[in-house]
């Protein structure tokens, strides 16, 4: 297993772009985060950074969709093909879905039998969402293989206190949309259950757009399960369980002879996405152990591309210790996993054997280090290290500094291995990453943050022609992400980021879809003691876009710029029940993040939800 994340309160702020600088508000309330380390760590002492997204910012998001909800974030883009449901790539620091693992209650999510393993955002939605953790850089001493631009770690709501919660939304509005969902949350002394389960549906608009004469509406149905638990066996024995499950059928446009463009087609998609983990946690004396066992399955019948039916498995066995030697926290630990794909006739098989430790050093009151390094044996290329050293220095009371430097690696995935248009030759991309940032808190309780950030990838593989090749020589993703918040007033609230990212190939050519200029503005406020409201602002400039596939490497060719406008209101009932209201693309922007592919337009959404 790449990474066995530990049980752990997460403690963050109110609202999305809070979350955002969750780093500098939990330099006062202690926020925690389980992804940036081997164990559960403050974030105001980690070198590296990490943004938390909490439940109540996930409820007041501007959108249902879970990569929506993310792409506020500094540093993160998102580009998609049409409404909910279909593909959603998530960037962080300009580097694509395949290099950012994702995990939901400690199993890795991320799909072994796509094209180059990725997790799909698609049909995920922010039903039964606890938290969400973004750990950003290059990050395989922690995670292993694919961990190069950073990691999601998405935990699933549970009970926070002893006791029995029921929780419903319903939620009605444009493109004849409903969504619902159901949980149950209980929790004594001994043990906790969790359950919920939601279902959208949707007739959606083109994923062709609609503007290039594509007047077919695709829609998008889809039910989730989310199960997870934990018992006190003992006063030393922790046994624990977590589930997850999607059912989807999307519809999809494509590219049909003899044009071969994009367009409207009556094509279906269906999944289903099958996540389970069982976990013991043992309390020994000097050393706590944790084993994990994780089981993930994707199937998926995909009608659109030269390769139709495609099924996916992962098994993850692990051990983790944790001990303390003075003031060195140590965790060290080994994994094997198995990974298998099929796509169409064509299937393949590997295996990964790891070992790992960290070692986390409190300097002084003020200094913290820490260094990571894992060995990954892989079944086809052989053995890779990777390591990661990162310090954290709280210069005052107000102001801290970060740094971090981290190598990655990712291995050819097995369709890029074993597919049709793939070669049992490729070997493993490498990367090298560095970050330097600073926060500051001013008196009046503004806060900025600003992150320098560089990424430099070795042996990129990429489609060329007739099948998947490693192009040569190096390239790189380069940045500055900044960050602030401001109040204005009793109870208002101004935010804002900007990220800029210069990402380029070995050729020199920008990296496709990936924004120059990322900006997002915006307010928050009470507006009585029961409405309050937020209006977000995200203009996206200088990106490219893949014009010529035939070619090698694909000529970029601009495309152009957006400005998207999305504000949310709720109103408190009561105590347990909410009314809300999201408008989603406020000027009706003509756009696109994908060349080709339609996004909603202006759009509106009312629902309640309630917990007793």
């Amino acid at each position: 297993m790449k990474h066995l994340l530990a049980s752990a309160s997460v403690l963050a702020l109110a609202t999305l772009p809070r979350a955002a600088i969750a780093q500098d508000d939990a330099f006062d309330l202690g926020t925690i985060t389980v992804s940036a380390s081997q164990t559960p760590v403050e974030t105001s002492r980690t070198g590296t950074v990490v943004e938390i997204v909490d439940q109540e910012t996930i409820e007041n998001s501007t959108s249902i969709r879970v990569a929506d909800t993310l792409d506020t974030l500094p540093g993160i883009s998102l580009s998609g093909n049409g409404g909910l449901g279909t593909a959603s790539t998530l960037r962080i620091r300009g580097l694509p879905a395949r290099y950012v693992p994702v995990y939901i209650d400690g199993i890795d999510m991320t799909d072994p039998s796509g094209t180059q393993t990725s997790f799909g955002f698609g049909p995920l939605t922010t039903a039964g969402i606890g938290s969400i953790e973004v750990l950003k850089g290059s990050q395989s001493a922690l995670y292993g293989s694919e961990a190069i631009g950073g990691v999601i770690n998405i935990s699933t709501l549970r009970a926070t206190e002893n006791g029995t919660q029921l929780r419903y939304n319903f939620e009605a509005g444009s493109y004849n949309t409903f969504a619902s969902s159901f949980g149950v949350a209980t929790k004594s002394d001994r043990g906790e259950l969790a359950f919920t389960i939601s279902h959208v549906s949707t007739d959606g608009f083109s994923a062709a757009d609609e503007n290039d004469g594509n007047t077919e509406a695709d829609g998008y149905k889809g039910t989730t399960l989310i199960l997870t638990g934990a018992y006190q066996a003992t006063e030393q024995v922790k046994l624990g369980f977590a589930l997850n499950y999607i059912d989807s059928e999307t519809d999809q446009d494509g590219f049909p002879a003899p044009a071969f463009t994009l367009t409207d087609t009556a094509n279906q998609e269906f999944a289903t996405r099958l996540g389970a983990r069982i976990y013991a946690e043992i309390e020994s004396g000097a050393v706590d152990h944790t084993l994990s066992l994780a089981y993930s399955e994707i199937n998926r019948d995909y009608p659109v591309g030269t390769t139709n039916a495609f099924s996916g498995e992962r098994t993850e066995l692990s051990y983790k210790g944790v001990t303390q030697a003075g003031a060195v926290d140590l965790a060290f630990g080994a994994s094997y996993s198995e990974e298998k794909f099929a796509a169409d006739a064509v299937t393949g098989t590997y295996r990964i054997a790891s070992v790992f430790g960290e070692a986390q050093y409190a300097v002084s009151n003020d200094i913290d280090l820490s260094f990571a390094l894992r060995h990954d044996d892989h079944s086809t290329f052989g053995g890779f290290t990777t390591g990661r050293l990162a310090a954290n220095w709280r210069v005052s009371a107000n102001t801290t500094l970060r740094a971090a430097i981290g190598t990655g690696f990712r291995a050819p995935s097995l369709y890029e291995l074993f597919g049709p248009f793939g070669s049992p030759t490729l070997e493993q991309e490498e990367s090298r990453s560095a970050e330097f940032g600073v926060e500051h808190r001013f008196v009046n309780n503004a806060v900025v943050k600003a992150t320098v950030f560089y990424t430099e990838i070795d042996n990129l593989i990429d489609f060329a022609g007739a099948g998947y090749t490693q192009v040569p020589g190096t390239s790189t993703s380069k940045g500055v992400e900044l960050s602030g918040r401001v109040a204005l007033g009793a109870g208002t609230d101004l935010f804002g980021s900007y990220t800029f990212t210069d990402a380029t190939g070995a050729n020199g050519a920008q990296l496709v879809r990936v924004p120059k200029h990322d900006f997002v503005l915006g307010v928050e406020a009470d507006l009585t003691d029961k409405l309050s409201g937020q209006l977000v602002v995200n203009h996206v400039a200088g990106r490219a876009n893949e014009s010529d596939f035939s070619t090698f490497p694909a000529t970029p060719v601009p495309m152009a710029d957006y400005t998207v406008i999305n504000a949310s209101a709720t109103y408190d009932f009561s105590d347990t029940t909410q009314g809300y209201m999201r408008l989603e693309n406020l000027t009706n922007e003509q756009y696109q993040t994908s060349l080709g592919y339609g996004t909603s337009d202006r759009a509106v959404y009312f629902g309640v939800r309630a917990s007793f």
